[in-house]
Protein backbone atom coordinates (compact mmCIF):
# COMPACT_ATOMS: atom_id res chain seq x y z
CA UNK A 1 0.00 0.00 0.00
CA UNK A 2 2.76 2.62 -0.64
CA UNK A 3 3.62 4.76 -2.98
CA UNK A 4 7.07 5.17 -4.19
CA UNK A 5 8.67 7.76 -6.40
CA UNK A 6 12.50 7.01 -7.56
CA UNK A 7 14.98 8.72 -9.90
CA UNK A 8 17.71 7.28 -11.53
CA UNK A 9 20.42 7.55 -13.82
CA UNK A 10 22.57 4.98 -16.31
CA UNK A 11 25.06 4.30 -18.98
CA UNK A 12 24.22 2.26 -21.69
CA UNK A 13 25.32 0.74 -25.18
CA UNK A 14 22.91 0.03 -28.13
CA UNK A 15 22.46 -1.56 -31.49
CA UNK A 16 20.49 -0.97 -33.98
CA UNK A 17 19.32 -2.49 -37.39
CA UNK A 18 17.69 -0.58 -39.73
CA UNK A 19 14.83 -2.70 -41.51
CA UNK A 20 15.56 -0.79 -44.75
CA UNK A 21 18.92 0.24 -46.02
CA UNK A 22 18.20 3.73 -46.72
CA UNK A 23 17.25 4.35 -43.35
CA UNK A 24 19.78 6.01 -41.57
CA UNK A 25 20.52 4.72 -37.73
CA UNK A 26 23.32 6.98 -36.88
CA UNK A 27 26.36 5.87 -38.89
CA UNK A 28 27.64 6.28 -42.28
CA UNK A 29 29.24 3.12 -44.70
CA UNK A 30 31.30 4.05 -47.84
CA UNK A 31 31.03 1.00 -48.50
CA UNK A 32 27.07 0.01 -48.70
CA UNK A 33 25.37 1.11 -52.01
CA UNK A 34 23.19 3.93 -49.75
CA UNK A 35 25.76 5.25 -47.61
CA UNK A 36 24.42 4.02 -44.36
CA UNK A 37 25.53 1.43 -41.85
CA UNK A 38 23.27 -1.92 -41.34
CA UNK A 39 24.24 -2.06 -38.06
CA UNK A 40 24.52 0.99 -35.45
CA UNK A 41 26.45 0.39 -32.52
CA UNK A 42 27.25 2.87 -29.79
CA UNK A 43 26.51 4.92 -26.51
CA UNK A 44 22.93 5.94 -25.55
CA UNK A 45 22.21 9.54 -25.89
CA UNK A 46 22.32 10.57 -21.74
CA UNK A 47 19.15 10.62 -19.87
CA UNK A 48 17.44 10.58 -16.92
CA UNK A 49 14.42 8.12 -15.01
CA UNK A 50 11.88 9.50 -13.46
CA UNK A 51 9.67 6.50 -11.60
CA UNK A 52 6.52 6.47 -9.90
CA UNK A 53 5.37 2.82 -7.67
CA UNK A 54 2.42 1.48 -5.98
CA UNK A 55 2.56 -1.59 -3.67
CA UNK A 56 -0.17 -3.99 -4.45
CA UNK A 57 1.83 -6.66 -2.46
CA UNK A 58 5.12 -7.11 -0.21
CA UNK A 59 7.23 -8.21 -2.78
CA UNK A 60 5.12 -6.65 -6.39
CA UNK A 61 5.44 -2.69 -7.31
CA UNK A 62 3.16 -1.59 -10.29
CA UNK A 63 5.46 0.79 -11.73
CA UNK A 64 5.06 3.99 -14.52
CA UNK A 65 8.78 4.90 -15.89
CA UNK A 66 9.54 8.03 -17.67
CA UNK A 67 12.98 8.19 -19.54
CA UNK A 68 14.14 11.80 -20.24
CA UNK A 69 16.75 12.71 -22.52
CA UNK A 70 19.31 14.98 -21.56
CA UNK A 71 21.56 14.90 -24.51
CA UNK A 72 20.25 15.21 -28.05
CA UNK A 73 20.83 11.57 -30.62
CA UNK A 74 21.65 11.49 -33.93
CA UNK A 75 19.61 13.60 -36.64
CA UNK A 76 17.83 12.33 -39.09
CA UNK A 77 20.76 12.33 -42.16
CA UNK A 78 24.06 11.90 -41.66
CA UNK A 79 25.13 15.84 -42.69
CA UNK A 80 24.18 15.97 -38.82
CA UNK A 81 22.21 19.48 -39.78
CA UNK A 82 19.90 20.31 -36.77
CA UNK A 83 19.47 18.50 -33.48
CA UNK A 84 18.21 14.93 -32.81
CA UNK A 85 15.47 14.31 -30.95
CA UNK A 86 15.91 13.85 -27.44
CA UNK A 87 14.87 9.82 -25.41
CA UNK A 88 11.39 10.62 -23.98
CA UNK A 89 10.06 6.90 -23.18
CA UNK A 90 6.87 5.64 -21.23
CA UNK A 91 6.93 2.24 -19.37
CA UNK A 92 4.77 1.02 -17.63
CA UNK A 93 4.88 -2.56 -15.42
CA UNK A 94 5.77 -4.45 -12.89
CA UNK A 95 9.08 -4.90 -10.12
CA UNK A 96 9.05 -8.23 -7.97
CA UNK A 97 11.27 -8.05 -5.03
CA UNK A 98 12.33 -11.39 -3.96
CA UNK A 99 15.33 -12.86 -1.24
CA UNK A 100 15.26 -10.37 1.34
CA UNK A 101 18.11 -10.17 3.72
CA UNK A 102 16.69 -7.30 6.36
CA UNK A 103 17.44 -4.39 4.46
CA UNK A 104 18.94 -5.84 0.98
CA UNK A 105 16.77 -7.39 -1.61
CA UNK A 106 17.07 -8.61 -5.33
CA UNK A 107 14.57 -7.14 -7.90
CA UNK A 108 13.29 -7.61 -11.22
CA UNK A 109 11.28 -6.07 -13.37
CA UNK A 110 9.02 -6.38 -16.72
CA UNK A 111 8.39 -3.29 -18.48
CA UNK A 112 6.28 -2.43 -21.76
CA UNK A 113 8.31 0.52 -23.94
CA UNK A 114 6.12 3.46 -25.49
CA UNK A 115 8.96 5.16 -27.32
CA UNK A 116 8.53 8.69 -28.34
CA UNK A 117 11.56 10.76 -29.02
CA UNK A 118 11.24 12.45 -32.10
CA UNK A 119 13.01 10.70 -34.46
CA UNK A 120 12.45 11.51 -38.36
CA UNK A 121 13.16 10.72 -42.07
CA UNK A 122 15.89 11.61 -44.61
CA UNK A 123 12.76 13.64 -45.73
CA UNK A 124 11.72 14.94 -42.28
CA UNK A 125 8.87 13.32 -41.59
CA UNK A 126 7.91 11.90 -38.59
CA UNK A 127 9.03 8.31 -37.89
CA UNK A 128 5.90 7.83 -35.32
CA UNK A 129 5.93 5.33 -32.18
CA UNK A 130 8.03 2.67 -31.17
CA UNK A 131 7.11 0.20 -29.01
CA UNK A 132 8.90 -3.15 -27.01
CA UNK A 133 10.48 -4.77 -23.97
CA UNK A 134 12.10 -3.57 -20.58
CA UNK A 135 13.59 -5.51 -18.12
CA UNK A 136 15.66 -4.04 -14.92
CA UNK A 137 17.24 -6.70 -12.61
CA UNK A 138 19.52 -5.32 -9.59
CA UNK A 139 20.24 -5.16 -5.94
CA UNK A 140 17.47 -3.08 -3.19
CA UNK A 141 19.42 -1.27 -0.06
CA UNK A 142 16.85 0.04 2.39
CA UNK A 143 18.73 2.93 4.55
CA UNK A 144 15.07 3.12 6.22
CA UNK A 145 11.62 2.29 5.43
CA UNK A 146 10.76 5.81 3.51
CA UNK A 147 14.31 5.09 1.35
CA UNK A 148 16.69 3.63 -0.43
CA UNK A 149 19.00 2.85 -3.25
CA UNK A 150 19.18 0.29 -5.92
CA UNK A 151 21.62 -0.26 -8.54
CA UNK A 152 20.80 -2.77 -11.61
CA UNK A 153 21.22 -3.84 -14.83
CA UNK A 154 18.57 -3.28 -17.62
CA UNK A 155 18.06 -4.39 -21.00
CA UNK A 156 15.23 -3.08 -23.72
CA UNK A 157 14.36 -4.06 -26.77
CA UNK A 158 11.93 -1.79 -29.48
CA UNK A 159 10.88 -3.41 -32.93
CA UNK A 160 8.51 -0.88 -34.41
CA UNK A 161 10.87 2.19 -36.34
CA UNK A 162 14.20 -0.60 -36.27
CA UNK A 163 15.05 -3.39 -34.36
CA UNK A 164 16.92 -1.47 -30.91
CA UNK A 165 18.60 -3.38 -28.44
CA UNK A 166 20.00 -1.82 -25.19
CA UNK A 167 21.67 -2.50 -22.49
CA UNK A 168 22.41 -0.37 -19.57
CA UNK A 169 24.22 -0.19 -15.96
CA UNK A 170 22.50 2.35 -13.50
CA UNK A 171 22.08 3.48 -10.17
CA UNK A 172 18.77 5.42 -8.57
CA UNK A 173 17.15 7.04 -5.55
CA UNK A 174 13.64 5.91 -4.12
CA UNK A 175 12.04 7.08 -1.93
CA UNK A 176 8.32 6.02 0.02
CA UNK A 177 5.49 7.15 1.13
CA UNK A 178 1.83 5.90 3.24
Amino acid sequence: GQIQASLRLSLGMRAIVAYDDADYCGETDSMSSTGNKAVCTGRVPFSFDLELGYGIARKIDLIAEFRIGIENDFTSTFTGAGDGPRMFHFSPGARFFFSDAKTMKLFTTAQVVFDFAGYKDAAGNDRGADFGVRNLNGLWLDLDRAYGFYAYVGETATFGRWLLTELELGAGVSARFR
